[in-house]
This record gives C-alpha cells, sequence and structure tokens, in this order.
C-alpha cells in the first residue's frame, strides 16, 4: 500500500490493530475466568468430613427484650489434605433476628475465628479474601450468591482448587430484607469481620443473614463465630464453636477423578439433551 507521497505505507492496517486489540482483550478476559492460571485448569475438590455446628443461644436485642437473636443452622466442612498437609475448610451460618425487633440503624459485626496455629483465611484465584458476602455499598439483597468458588490450593498438580458444594445449602438472597449493607474489616490473621449496616425502623420480616468463610489449615478445623448487635438502647452478642472431629486424610485423587469424569458426563448429557429438546 501506498500513502499519498507514493511511497509504501508499512504500518499496520487499524482494521487488523482492532482484530489484535479485541483478541488481547478476549484472551485476558478468559485468563481472568479462569483464575488467571496458564492452562485455566483447576483441580476439583470434595468435602469429605462435615459437622453442624450448634445453634448459639438465643440473646435479647437491645431495646425489645422479647425479640431474640441466635446464629442458626450452621455447618463446618472440609476437603482432604494436600501432599503439605492443607485442609480446606468452610464454616457457614446465618445470623437471625425475630421479626419487629428494634434494628434501626444499627451496626453488626458478625466475626469468625480460624482456631489452629498457622490457620489463615483462603484466598480465591483473584487474590481475594474467601469471605462471603462481598462487601456492598448498595446493598447485598441482590447480590449473586456464587455456585462454585476457586481458591489458590496445590492439589493434582495444579494451583487451584474448585469447590462447588457451595451453593446447595445456600437461600435466595445474602438478606431476608432490603438495605443491608456490608463493609469487610481490615485483615486481621486468623480472624474475618463484616461489618453490616443495618435499615432504619423495626424489622419489617425475620431477619436471616447467612454468611460463611474458607480456611486453610493443617490443624484440626475449628472455628469461633460471634456476632455482636449495636443499637441505641445498648449492645448484645451471641456466640457458638465449630468443630470437626479429625484433620481430613489425605486427598484421594483418582477418585476425585473419576468424580470430574462422571461429572463432565452428566453435564455432556444435560447439554445434549437440551440440544434436542431445543431442536
Amino acid at each position: 500500500m501506498e500513502n499519498g507521497s507514493g511511497t509504501p505505507d508499512n504500518r499496520i492496517p487499524r482494521g487488523a490493530i482492532a482484530v489484535v486489540v479485541v483478541g488481547l482483550i478476549a484472551t485476558l478476559a478468559a485468563a481472568l475466568l479462569s483464575g488467571g492460571g496458564g492452562t485455566g485448569e483447576a483441580a476439583h475438590l470434595e468435602f469429605v468430613q462435615m459437622r453442624k455446628i450448634p445453634d448459639s443461644k438465643q440473646v435479647a436485642v437491645p431495646g425489645g427484650e422479647k425479640f431474640k437473636m441466635q446464629l442458626v443452622d450452621g455447618k463446618i466442612e472440609a476437603t482432604g489434605s494436600n501432599v503439605a498437609g492443607y485442609q480446606l475448610y468452610r464454616v457457614l451460618t446465618t445470623l437471625k433476628i425475630d421479626q419487629g425487633a428494634p434494628i434501626g440503624g444499627g451496626r453488626l459485626v458478625c466475626s469468625t475465628h480460624g482456631l489452629g496455629v498457622g490457620t489463615l483465611i483462603a484466598q480465591s484465584s483473584g487474590g481475594l479474601r474467601m469471605l462471603y458476602p462481598r462487601s456492598s455499598e448498595n446493598g447485598i439483597y441482590g447480590q449473586p450468591i456464587p455456585e462454585t468458588v476457586l481458591a489458590e490450593f496445590s492439589s493434582h498438580g495444579y494451583e487451584l482448587a474448585v469447590l462447588e458444594e457451595v451453593l446447595e445449602d445456600m437461600p435466595a438472597h445474602w438478606t431476608t430484607i432490603k438495605g443491608v449493607k456490608l463493609e469487610w474489616g481490615e485483615y486481621e490473621e486468623g480472624t474475618e469481620n463484616l461489618h453490616y449496616f443495618l435499615p432504619d425502623g423495626k424489622a419489617k420480616a425475620t431477619v436471616e443473614l447467612p454468611f460463611y468463610s474458607i480456611w486453610k489449615s493443617t490443624k484440626k478445623p475449628a472455628a469461633q463465630i460471634a456476632c455482636t448487635l449495636q443499637v441505641s438502647a445498648g449492645k448484645a452478642t451471641t456466640e457458638t464453636t465449630a468443630e470437626l472431629p479429625r484433620i481430613s486424610p489425605p486427598i484421594d485423587e483418582e477418585a476425585e477423578e473419576e468424580a470430574a469424569e462422571a461429572r463432565e458426563e452428566e453435564t455432556e448429557a444435560t447439554e445434549e439433551k437440551e440440544s434436542e429438546e431445543g431442536g
């Protein structure tokens, strides 16, 4: 191609540049979605032990003695241990406050403390703490519940691990009332804090706030959970403890791979069936 002066123009055509840019963006997006790994692959891990967390004692909401709050429906579950002796474990529970309770403008702090020397909050593939729900100034009611989570965890020769069993025990929303905002606390080794900002007025419905965190440890999985509500009339705390009976056994990679193959076959069969029905 020649330019206006009659000399050859060796610049890359604008259309070609646009194609290259779009390709780079698509590649970057794919890498981010896959966790940033070079291959985009990750081990699929299952929880191999689980125990229910005892409900905490009911405590009165300040300024409304007949209204109670309590930690309920909790469980602690862990994956197998990798070659370095680390296991991932998940601590899930729900804070429940009675309908009609005077929570207007209150501050609520729910803390989870991973027990055992060296126990740390796990990191997601994007480098974030594995603490849910996420911070939101716009409110957490509409925040999506993750179907799977991707953790930085070595197993099966991969540096990432997918945990798929994190949706089946979750409700449709992170809160049963709208207007609840959330802020993560500053990083504190071994402890994660969720700072909830409650809407004005009395609770229009029973308040349920599910939350969970995922930890990495070489010790027996255990945690202490506490929620403290502070309103103009005072402060109240409810707490409980979670514990599994033992350190998880080594990951059975052969069994995990067979389970992954079964999931893949099931997905392919479902897609094929949907395709046939759509056709």
